[in-house]
């Protein structure tokens, strides 16, 4: 919701947002209905993405509901889809604010 409050930031940056998550697509549509995100976010319930992205939370086995989930952060793609940064955190509870995401997305890309 923190980036969504901050869109117009990111894109006066010309930077867009993708948000992938374990949830089914009508609970990402009840999400992204109830807070107006206006960004794309998919669906990976199978966590091929996460899995590909060695980002997978092991602590959970497939069929646990949590299964799926990937430890919280956020790559920074250029133009050209190459990772020019990463932003992790160790939980859930700890969130890296859009400011703090800008900036590292600037000073990645040269912005």
């Amino acid at each position: 919701m923190q980036l969504q409050e901050n869109i117009e930031k990111f894109d006066a940056a010309g930077l867009g947002l993708v948000l992938v998550t374990y949830d089914s697509p009508a609970l990402q549509s009840a999400f992204v209905n109830k807070y107006n995100i206006s960004y794309p976010v998919l669906s990976d319930q199978d966590a091929t993405t996460v899995k590909a992205l060695g980002i997978l939370n092991e602590e959970h086995a497939p069929g646990e509901g949590p299964y799926g989930i990937p430890h919280p952060g956020m790559f920074i793609l250029d133009a050209n889809m190459q990772v020019k940064a990463k932003i992790f955190v160790e939980g859930y509870a700890t969130r890296v604010g859009a400011d703090a995401v800008l900036e590292v997305a600037q000073q990645a890309l040269g912005s």
